[in-house]
């Protein structure tokens, strides 16, 4: 359904299921969770990679599950090894490589036969490997291998001390940085280390190095006749997040040739089918909302051209939820017709579409709807497997032809829990803001709880903010409205899938826009008749759990809030953000001056924290305390006010977690943070 009438909506014409047993937090156990569809070669199989959580070792047991592209049937956990994963294709179909960790050894390369079953190691290398690029011709894989700085000797004298050290005493684990970007969200400290690019023959001999140094590669494609390999690299040390160059450089080894920009963030995307011209994605750096540019080169990097052109397609998926954070782009040049295959955000979905490599055009492979990523395609071009999610499902693998028609659904992983509870299902609506933009929103009627009465109501606001809420599954949703709560998410300014214009709206207003949007998205809904417009709530993470410090410093309308992983603070979080530089969040110096400068007003203007002294509705706020994406410190600025201030807030703080606490942290966690907000919106809502 892609829109609803909006009387119809606030008239309540919306069926409401049977009550049934309400869902527990504990259901994610019951779950599934897949990535990392490959089809063959050859379109017989599927190779996915199945995740499902641990109890007992609080976290998640990983397979290689291998799929029948003709009955569906799935084989679970093939190569007979928790752990496995980051594999490729060997080109006759009949075999694939694969990475596997043993007793904590660095992980090494494997080879699985799929007839016989047979798994042989390839590869001895140090440093260990990851993300195994089978070339075209299949007689040579590339690899990568981070090599990582030894610690300095410790900075004692110890003859002076009077000691004599132990062998870890020896060295430091005092960290000397001079760069920005020295860590990463969920990896801690990554200055010291360094990606570069190796290949091996098919059978793991003749291991050859082809990139060193203190700057890192990433493989992007082998050309077709697999004598030149696109790689992203930045040589140099950036003061901006996101700059990258592309550069193109021998198979067989030799010097790495720069591809010509005029734009600072470039990043590969593949060669032709004829190996003639080389794509990339090229923006700016400078504008938080931009949508970058497709640009065509010859393959050695001469008369790039502009394929389609900035801020008119927003490239891959970006759909949030609980079961992941995006599905990413995917693509791949197609062997006839001058065509690419790729996935593309639209409003509330992301879907598989054709790039015309001659006109930039695009055309629709699956229907406009739900949420498709991880894609790939057979040898010849004809036959598609991806990932696919909606409001009602879970992810599973799908196939699909490149003329279209109606996918097929592989797997139906998750289909003994779904037939286990009562799912409720969201309803579309739209409003119109204050600007005249359509804000796409969200109704899910409540399950649980006694029918045909008013129920409790949550506004979720989703983070990013350049992402969006959209029609793929969210099992913290359902689990809300099985007890009792109707869920209202929306899109509001600054979302992605909704034209550069609307993304944009949110950088020069960066509260007040989205609280406008939310606010009527919510005037909307009171009019229900199932909704009880005195028991509302507000909850968000990240950028949602700024809109949250937000939405309850402007209004009382709320009676309960949950903010997460918020940034109260613009001024230090644009300093202290693992991707803090020029341009932090919201466009940083480039939109609101210097963070130090006192005349660079806005960041206190657009801050939360500003406006702490209004805030009355009594406040969850939760924090992984490992998380670098918001740093920590954003979450006690607000809590240490409000307490000042004399208000109801409680801090909930979670250890050994990071930002992605809610999609990836480890099960005990995910688990009791769901138990203590329940618990909060049952106290106050």
């Amino acid at each position: 359904m892609r829109t609803a009438v909006l009387t119809a909506f606030i008239l309540g014409l919306v069926p409401i299921a049977a009550a049934a047993a309400p869902m527990a937090p504990e259901d994610l156990f019951k779950m599934t969770f897949l990535s990392n569809a490959l089809i063959s070669p050859d379109g017989t199989h599927v190779l996915v990679e199945s995740s499902r959580m641990n109890g007992p070792k609080n976290t998640y047991d990983r397979t290689i599950d291998l799929v029948d592209v003709a009955t569906g049937a799935l084989s679970p956990n093939v190569t007979k090894h928790v752990g496995d994963g980051d594999y490729d294709w060997m080109r006759d179909g009949k075999s694939f490589v694969f990475v596997r960790t043993v007793d904590k050894q660095k992980p090494q390369l494997y080879r699985y036969t799929l007839a016989g079953g047979a798994v042989v190691g390839l590869t001895h290398i140090k440093n260990g490997i990851s993300g195994p690029v089978v070339s075209h011709g299949g007689d040579r894989i590339a690899l990568t291998v981070t090599d990582t700085d030894p610690a300095h000797d410790a900075y004692v004298d110890f003859g002076k001390a009077g000691f004599t050290p132990t062998s870890s005493q020896k060295k430091s684990d005092v960290h000397l940085i001079d760069a920005l970007f020295f860590q990463a969200n969920g990896a801690g400290y990554t200055y010291q280390d360094h990606q570069h690019i190796w290949t091996i023959d098919a059978d793991g001999s003749h291991p050859k190095q082809l990139t060193s140094g203190k700057y890192s590669e990433n493989l992007d494609a082998w050309s077709p006749d697999d004598k030149t390999m696109l790689v992203d690299s930045l040589r140099y040390e950036p003061v901006d997040s996101g700059p990258n160059d592309v550069y193109t450089i021998p198979s067989a080894g030799g010097a790495m040739q720069k591809l010509t920009s005029t734009l600072p963030a470039n990043n590969g995307f593949f060669f032709d089918a004829g190996g003639r011209h080389v794509y990339y994605l090229s923006g700016d750096v400078k504008d938080a909302a931009q949508l970058p540019a497709l640009v065509a080169a010859n393959s050695d990097g001469s008369d790039p051209r502009v394929l389609v052109a900035r801020d008119t397609v927003s490239w891959g998926d970006s759909l949030l939820a609980d079961m992941k954070e995006g599905g990413g782009l995917c693509g791949a040049p197609l062997p006839a017709g001058n065509l690419a295959l790729l996935n593309i955000d639209g409003p509330g979905y992301a879907n598989l579409r054709t790039l015309d490599l001659t006109t930039g055009s695009l055309r629709d492979v699956t229907p406009p709807h739900g949420e498709a990523w991880s894609c790939s395609v057979t040898r010849d071009g004809r036959q598609i497997a991806y990932l696919y999610s909606d409001f009602m499902h879970p992810a599973d693998v799908y196939v699909t032809s490149i003329d279209g028609g109606t996918p097929r659904r592989l797997t139906h992983v998750n289909d003994a829990y779904l037939a286990s509870v009562t799912l409720s299902q969201p309803v579309e609506f739209t409003v119109k803001d204050s600007a005249g933009f359509p804000v796409q929103a969200w109704f899910m009627p409540a399950i649980g709880g006694t029918p045909g009465t008013k129920h409790p109501t949550l506004l979720d606001i989703h983070g990013g903010p350049e992402t969006q809420f959209g029609e793929t599954f969210f099992h913290e949703f359902q689990l809300y409205t099985s007890l009792g709560y109707n869920v209202v998410f929306s899109d509001p300014a600054g979302s992605t899938g909704h034209g550069y214009a609307f993304e944009e709206a949110l950088e020069n207003d960066y509260g007040d826009a989205m609280f406008r949007d939310v606010q009527a998205v919510m005037d909307a809904v009171v009019q229900r008749p199932d909704v009880d417009a005195s028991r509302l709530a507000v909850l968000g993470g990240s950028y949602g759990g700024y809109a949250t410090l937000w939405v309850i410093a402007h209004t009382d309308r709320y009676k309960a809030a949950v903010a997460e992983r918020a940034v109260s603070n613009l001024q230090s979080e644009n300093l202290a953000a693992d991707f803090a530089g020029k341009n932090g969040l919201g466009g940083g110096y480039y939109t609101w001056g210097p963070p130090w400068d006192p005349a660079s007003t806005d960041y206190a203007k657009f801050s939360p924290l500003t406006y702490v002294a209004n805030i009355h509705t009594p406040l969850m706020i939760l924090h992984a305390e490992n998380d670098t994406r918001a740093p920590i410190d954003q979450t006690l600025q607000e809590f240490t006010s409000l307490k000042i201030l004399g208000r109801t807030v409680e801090y909930v703080a979670i250890p050994n977690e990071n930002h992605d606490l809610s999609r990836t942290g480890s099960p005990i966690h995910r688990i009791e943070r769901l138990r203590l907000i329940i618990d909060w919106l049952n106290k106050y809502v």
